[in-house]
């Protein structure tokens, strides 16, 4: 607890809920269908005809593999697989945090390696740690979405490891589509490339982390990776359903092999009760709402308000000191088509919890995000846009972002001249 203080990081202790009473600009429901009332009526209406609603009752391995998950999973192998896709099997975790962790703890091998971004989500690393891999000194990192780190870190793993690039083990490549903190995206065109260029056909594996870019991008939704015309380069895909779905757990589209051995060895998979059959019907929804018409206005509207927002922000900050308050660059990839765009806009400044301390009043359920949660010079805030928000709720916003850099700025310049009187009283002082 002490050393969190030292950080400046917050210490709650969760017994009051966080404000609700401003405009929702920092969940990660983009698409904003927790609260969208046609979704909601559906839900109650489906549900209220399930012959089960509650728990599951046990694992899948046991009592718990019910025809609520088996046919969502199928569902979800149809839809995200699709003809010539390596990744066309899906399995159906409680959280994105147990997909991931299930996965990289359990599917490379003491022969094997793995290639990361270094910015990868934590339950990548967790899972990779808790892998043989870890033991091995087998997990290398490169530069945050640089290609030339990430050729770079290929070619010593090929060379260090002579049985990967022989074909006698595997190169795991993990990566995310659109980064949560840094609001940016990888270069997977490039990446991909790298990889058929450098490893051996019968030694890569690329696993792609698509929690914020499911149901954003790509035909009825699909993703990214079908946006950019990719999704049959790829063998592993992670999509998780709390974010742009609006609901929770996630699935991972693999192999049939991959898919079979992840349900038998997976601990987080194995040890967990299946999901509620009412989460499931919940899911159906989502997917049954953001696959039509509505979700094609949504994530329009979605795309619309977020360069809306951006123009807005950057003209008010235009004359702002940087290290008090800036937007992070956002890098898009020059080979993405103009229709991709980031909802994520992370403000950073040198007083992230003085923020957060004067928007919370105002109703805004901000936190801030300080060391070692995001790296030095990156604390700040994190913005992000929902479909459902308005242009006079961003222009409101940022209305307040200027009043808190006003007070600041006064607050400062009266430090500072009482630190000269006070310096200034003290040099009299001396003369006496």
């Amino acid at each position: 607890m002490e050393k969190r203080r030292s950080l400046s990081i917050g210490c709650p202790d969760f017994r009051e809920p966080m404000p609700t009473t401003a405009p929702d600009l920092f969940s990660n429901d983009y698409l904003s269908i927790t609260t969208n009332p046609h979704a909601r009526q559906a839900f109650l209406e489906k549900v209220s005809q399930l012959p089960f609603v509650f728990g599951a009752a046990g694992s899948r391995l046991l009592t718990g593999n019910n025809n609520s998950h088996t046919d969502f999973e199928t569902r979800m192998s149809d839809f995200f697989g699709g003809p010539g896709c390596r990744a066309s099997t899906a399995v159906l975790f409680n959280s994105g945090y147990d997909a991931n962790l299930s996965f990289w703890s359990t599917i490379p091998q003491k022969s094997d390696a793995v290639v990361f971004d270094e910015l990868v989500h934590n339950s990548i690393r967790d899972g990779m740690v808790a892998s043989p891999l870890k033991a091995a000194g087998a997990l290398y990192p490169f530069k945050h979405n640089s290609v030339a780190s990430f050729r770079e870190r290929v070619q010593n793993v090929l060379e260090t490891h002579p049985n990967i690039a022989s074909g006698e083990g595997m190169l795991f490549v993990a990566v995310e589509t659109l980064y949560s903190m840094e609001g940016d995206y990888a270069p997977l065109l490039q990446i991909f490339d790298a990889v058929d260029e450098l490893i051996p056909k019968s030694s890569a594996h690329i696993m792609v982390d698509e929690a914020h870019t499911s149901s954003l991008f790509g035909p009825e939704g699909r993703g990214l990776l079908y946006a950019l015309g990719l999704q049959a380069r790829v063998h592993s895909v992670l999509h998780t359903h709390s974010k742009g779905w609006g609901v929770g757990g996630a699935t991972i589209l693999t192999s049939a092999a991959i898919r079979k051995y992840l349900m038998l060895h997976a601990r987080p998979f194995i040890y967990t009760t299946a999901p509620p059959h009412a989460h499931v019907c919940s899911l159906h929804i989502a997917f049954d709402y953001l696959t039509g018409p509505e979700g094609s206005e949504l994530r329009d509207r979605l795309r619309s308000l977020s360069r809306y927002f951006e123009g807005v922000l950057q003209t008010a900050l235009r004359h702002v000191p940087p290290d008090l308050l800036s937007l992070s660059e956002r890098k898009i990839p020059e080979d993405y088509p103009s229709e991709i765009f980031s909802p994520i806009f992370p403000l950073t400044s040198r007083s992230p919890k003085l923020l957060e301390e004067f928007l919370r009043p105002l109703g805004y359920a901000v936190t801030a995000i300080p060391y070692p949660t995001v790296p030095r010079g990156k604390e700040g805030i994190r913005v992000v846009m929902h479909a459902g928000n308005t242009e006079e709720e961003l222009d409101e916003f940022v209305t307040r972002l200027l009043q808190w850099v006003t007070m600041m700025q006064a607050l400062e310049e009266h430090r500072k001249e009482n630190g000269e009187m006070i310096a200034w009283q003290s040099q009299e002082r001396a003369k006496l």
